[in-house]
């Protein structure tokens, strides 16, 4: 039989030390159960499921009184612990010592290890809100944990920065770094385990004036990639987009700077295209969500795994379409425009602030006017900006974290290279004349975008002034 669990928000339990004659703090944790209120005939208690036979405990404890259980999950109990009971940590001398398992459960409660119960909740809330990166930075007096969820930064957290050592040394633990060095940055990953599900964590650290700042990146590894027809796309961008796959060869590139998008819409792109009958390959920096049906490629400078030398390799493969993450030196370019040219359809990005600039930034990378004019099929510019909450319409509730937004659509314009734009780039007009021509027969620009979605309060003035739409 299924087990009920309540609706209870024990994560948000801050009061739980008010309550009249509380259980200690290692009680709770060990026993897992905290107790909501007491009166004089009856007491209700929290109990984390697997752990209903500690009512006979209480029982003896409460011998007169009525037992009310609520019960709640392993992972709500474990974030309110490491929230709630582990807030007034503090110092604590020394780190864990113990090996990890590669994989980790964050739902794992330790009652002599305060840090790691805090760290856990970290991770729990940074999951259970769709962030994308936590920030960890310390000043004079505290550490400060922010989470970056639908492109801005939340503070989420402050806590004593007596525990620093033990903080920063225990995430070095879990992503396998030199715990003894402060003075140089380090990179690794975590992988950690939720409700069955694999969560991996992109670790940086880097010594600044106060410590060392760290950053993880969140990857969800069994998340579902966003499709064309849900990234809000305007229907000339859709209808441009879906059209370009038919293409047997050439170059479809994607612009905009970093957190703008561009590999979510090409894994999009590559989801719409038929897998079963076309050997897709990509490479990528870092394999952000895994498709299936495609070979996909984890570029490794380290070990000489660059974009470059593996966009050779993956040649031999006999790929119809090559996906390259980003095209960032020249030798990058040329590769992807001969492979374009003899038969492939390559997707790739680049940093530019719109479409139209994709043929500057080529020229830049030694690729000749002719060749861009023969291979390039499209360029989509776009920025994301966030959705207001179609439940509170912009005004903050639960749904949104009290926010006024929820989620984020993208803001894109398109241009097509049709036979008149390719006359004009291979007889080398520049970048300004193409862009004329274009608005003249009615191209629809970044700003048009935006201007479309303020009026139709998609979004707000305020999100499009922070990504620099006047």
């Amino acid at each position: 039989m299924k087990k009920e669990m309540s609706h209870f928000d024990i994560i948000s339990f801050s009061e739980y030390n008010n309550v009249e004659n509380q259980y200690t703090d290692d009680f709770i944790k060990n026993s897992r159960c905290v107790k909501i209120s007491e009166t004089a005939d009856c007491v209700e208690v929290a109990i984390s499921e697997g752990f209903e036979d500690k009512i006979d405990l209480l029982k003896s404890i409460h011998a007169s009184k009525k037992i009310k259980q609520v019960l709640v999950t392993h992972k709500d109990f474990a974030e309110f612990v490491g929230t709630q009971v582990e807030k007034t940590l503090q110092y604590q001398k020394g780190t864990e010592n113990d090996a990890e398992s590669e994989l980790a459960s964050l739902v794992h409660i330790s009652s002599d290890a305060p840090v790691v119960n805090i760290i856990n909740a970290i991770f729990l809330e940074a999951i259970r809100k769709d962030a994308s990166d936590i920030h960890i930075q310390c000043d004079r007096t505290h550490i400060i944990v922010r989470l970056r969820i639908d492109g801005v930064l939340q503070i989420v957290k402050t806590l004593d920065k007596r525990i620093y050592n033990s903080f920063v040394s225990r995430i070095k633990v879990m992503a396998n770094l030199n715990v003894m060095e402060n003075r140089l940055p380090q990179d690794g990953r975590i992988s950690v385990s939720v409700e069955n599900k694999k969560i991996d964590f992109r670790v940086s650290v880097v010594p600044t004036t106060n410590g060392q700042s760290i950053v993880l990146r969140l990857f969800n590894t069994e998340s579902k990639v966003l499709t064309v027809e849900n990234l809000g796309f305007s229907e000339h961008t859709y209808a441009t987009l879906e059209r370009s796959l038919r293409y047997p060869y050439g170059m479809i590139l994607a612009t905009g700077p970093t957190g703008s998008g561009k590999t979510t819409t090409l894994h999009a792109l590559m989801l719409k295209m038929d897998r079963k009958h076309l050997k897709i390959v990509s490479i990528e920096d870092p394999v952000e969500e895994e498709i299936e049906g495609i070979d996909q490629i984890q570029v490794n400078n380290e070990i000489g795994l660059s974009f470059d030398n593996i966009l050779r390799r993956v040649l031999r493969q006999d790929p119809d379409v090559i996906m390259v993450g980003e095209i960032r030196d020249k030798e990058t370019a040329e590769l992807a425009v001969r492979s374009a040219l003899t038969g492939h359809l390559i997707l790739s990005t680049l940093h530019t602030n719109d479409s139209v600039s994709c043929i500057t930034r080529l020229k830049n990378l030694g690729i000749e006017p002719y060749l861009i004019s023969s291979v390039l099929r499209i360029c989509l510019a776009q920025r994301l900006v966030r959705k207001v909450c179609a439940v509170c319409n912009g005004f903050g509730c639960e749904a949104c974290n009290n926010i006024g937004y929820k989620g984020r659509t993208a803001i894109s314009e398109v241009f097509e290279n049709t036979r008149e734009v390719a006359r004009l780039i291979e007889v080398h007009k520049s970048e300004n004349e193409i862009r004329a021509y274009l608005l003249e027969a009615g191209f629809k620009t970044l700003e048009d975008d935006a201007k479309k979605k303020l009026q139709s309060n998609v979004t707000t003035k305020e999100e499009l002034l922070r990504e620099g739409f006047v």
